[in-house]
């Protein structure tokens, strides 16, 4: 079989072509990155680092990337900053904890226009199965997630003080 110089050029030829005709049908059928129409609304996904306690969560949208970090963990408030490379014009955050849901403070903190960073104010909470809720406006499209607040936990007793 191995003396049949037919057989060798085709155990050969075969995985060339299989790479490259993976390559092609993915060329023509995959879904191409579009840009972002004013007025539209986009989901995010949450990176891996919002199900652990990492102390900071990363959002992302092709190439729209929103990063939540906890500022204050105090008895009375909660402050979360929200910072993106691209300016964002609105923020809205709501905690939602069972049935209750609270909306945010945000207040700009990027007096430059050079990227963004907001922060927002919560009551104080001590739910760990608690979720944020995020809305964004960056020129005028609207992104959006859900992610637990799981990311702001520094110990395995809950949310820290």
């Amino acid at each position: 079989m191995w003396k049949n110089k037919h057989v060798v050029i085709a155990m050969l030829v075969a995985p060339i072509l299989a790479v490259i005709a993976w390559y092609g049908v993915d060329s023509i059928v995959a879904e191409q990155a579009q840009v972002a129409t004013p007025g539209e609304s986009y989901p995010m996904v949450a990176r891996s680092n919002c199900r652990y306690d990492s102390g900071a969560c990363d959002l992302v949208n092709n190439d729209f990337k929103l990063t939540l970090k906890p500022v204050d963990l105090s008895p009375y408030q909660t402050r979360i900053s929200l910072e993106s490379e691209f300016r964002l014009a609105q923020a809205t955050l709501s905690l939602v904890s069972g049935s209750d849901e609270v909306l945010g403070n945000s207040a700009s903190g990027d007096p430059l226009g050079t990227g963004a960073q907001m922060t927002v104010t919560f009551p104080a909470f001590a739910d760990p199965a608690a979720t944020i809720r995020v809305a964004v406006t960056v020129q005028q499209s609207i992104y959006y997630a859900e992610v637990p607040v799981v990311f702001m936990r520094t110990d395995d007793n809950g949310l820290t003080r």
